[in-house]
This record gives structure tokens, C-alpha cells and sequence, in this order.
């Protein structure tokens, strides 16, 4: 094994582009795992119900840019293990999914994608795509 390639499974860092309820949530549930979470968002004021002792401690870095803007995306860090989009756009998810796998070395590119022919594209594209109406269902039908 590469000196890459150990940096590489070690990587603790997250990038999480949207910061809507699901992107705080989300960010929470991956500070507590010992993870550094980076917030890209449009939205200056998404980023008021962020705990200052995130962005204290420094496990939480907020971002204001779109993703879809190669330049905002170069602003988060090149050595992410995961980037997941959660826009409220679908084809915006897409779009910047496909940026962020050929910008970053990341071994997980996570999408939210409700349209069904969208997520089809992403999945083609090894893009890890969601939508959050299907887990909802596989949650219930796995407990019923």
C-alpha cells in the first residue's frame, strides 16, 4: 500500500453541499462520528442554526458559495473522504456530483435524487444516488 493510498483510507473529512434541515442533521450525526464536515451553502444566514462549538473546534467549516461554481467548489478541501449534495435541485445534485468526482479524490459521492431516470444517470456514473422517499419506504417495509 501507497502512501496515497493510506492517506487516502484514513481521510476524515466530509463535505456536505446544501445546508438545509437534512444538511444540518446530517452534519451533526457526522461530527459525532469523529468527522470534519465542511458546508458549502448559498445561503449565508442556512448557517445560523450551526453550534458555534463546531466552528470553534474546528469540526465544522462553513462555506458560503454554490456548487454549482467550479470556484466556490474549489474552495473546500482537495482530500475529502465523502462529498454528499443535498440541494433541493435533482439535476443540480447531479450536476454537481459529477463536478465534485472529477475535482476531488473522494471515494464517496453521495447525491440526493427524487427523479428516477436522474438517479439512473448518477448510479451509471458510480455517483452513490438517493432518494429519500425510497429509504423511507425500505424503512418501513423493513419493519412491517
Amino acid at each position: 500500500m501507497n502512501e496515497n493510498e493510506k492517506n487516502k483510507e484514513v481521510a476524515r473529512d466530509v463535505a456536505i453541499i446544501g445546508y438545509g434541515e437534512s444538511g444540518y442533521e446530517l452534519a451533526n450525526s457526522i461530527n459525532n462520528m469523529g468527522f470534519t464536515v465542511t458546508i458549502l451553502d448559498l445561503n449565508p444566514e442556512a448557517f445560523e442554526k450551526l453550534p458555534d462549538t463546531h466552528i470553534k473546534n474546528g469540526s465544522a467549516v462553513p462555506i458560503i458559495g454554490d456548487g454549482m461554481s467550479l470556484n466556490d467548489l474549489s474552495n473546500l478541501p482537495k482530500d475529502l473522504s465523502t462529498v454528499i449534495v443535498i440541494t433541493g435541485n435533482d439535476a443540480a445534485n447531479l450536476f454537481i456530483g459529477q463536478l465534485a468526482k472529477q475535482l476531488f479524490r473522494a471515494s464517496k459521492i453521495i447525491c440526493k435524487i427524487n427523479n428516477e431516470q436522474l438517479r439512473s444517470l448518477g448510479k451509471n456514473q458510480n455517483i452513490i444516488a438517493y432518494s429519500p422517499i425510497t429509504l423511507f419506504n425500505e424503512k418501513i417495509l423493513s419493519i412491517i
